[in-house]
């Protein structure tokens, strides 16, 4: 039996409707800022301490790198004072909350853009912890406790740290010599091994080409038949 035509016209308008009401609830979105990537420093508000002074290295490649050292008062000499932290993993752009997202071991961390060069850090407290655009900034270069997937073949060594999924070559220098023979006493197979290091990461430019490596300071423990 065919529908008549005021039927038919309900079903339309109910239709439209429903169509509008499900491009209303569509939610705002707002793209990544071009000129995110960057390092971003700051003193932020300590209960304990003068400040913690922070600095935030956020790679263009999606990495980053967070570190984190309590500033007592000048008079203070305790080692506390001069110990630093480090979060690292990998960032990524909320469309929908506009922020960056830190993923790393541990809970993720949001930062708000306040302006072209503010970072602000979202945490439960009144008080604001805010970081400015370094453009000074070195690159990250400091020594730290790596944990990753090492490989060594006859043409060199290779580690792919854990948080970051950064994969890079070793260079021949630190304590290369003493990886590669861990290597071949604890996994003569040749197979990656879940490794552990100190270590930091160095720039080298080669002609036109510039290359990221890992130097190893020092070695600490490998896992054969082991990874990330």
């Amino acid at each position: 039996m065919s529908r008549s035509l005021p039927s038919i016209l309900a079903l339309a308008v109910l239709l439209s409707s429903c169509g509008r009401d499900s491009a209303g609830d569509t939610e705002p979105r707002t793209p990544m800022p071009v000129t995110l990537a960057g390092v971003y420093a700051g003193e932020l508000p300590c209960s304990n301490c003068a400040a913690i002074e922070a600095t935030l290295w956020l790679r263009p490649d999606g990495r980053f790198f967070f570190r984190q050292q309590l500033r007592d008062d000048a008079a203070s000499t305790s080692p506390a004072a001069q110990s630093a932290t480090y979060a690292l993993g990998r960032w990524s752009w909320d469309e929908v909350a506009a922020e960056a997202v830190l993923r790393g071991a541990g809970p993720e961390r949001r930062l708000t853009v306040r302006d072209e060069d503010h970072l602000q850090l979202r945490v439960p407290s009144p008080a604001e912890h805010v970081l400015a655009r370094d453009a000074a900034a070195p690159r990250f270069g400091d020594r730290l406790t790596l944990d990753g997937e090492s490989a060594v073949t006859e043409n060199g060594a290779s580690f792919k740290e854990c948080l970051t999924g950064l994969a890079l070559p070793v260079a021949d220098a630190g304590a290369y010599r003493e990886l590669r023979r861990q290597h071949r006493r604890m996994n003569p197979r040749g197979k990656v091994a879940l490794t552990s290091v100190e270590g930091h990461f160095v720039v080298t430019q080669t002609g036109s080409t510039t290359s990221e490596r890992l130097v190893v300071d020092r070695f600490i423990t490998i896992k054969p038949g082991q990874g990330c």
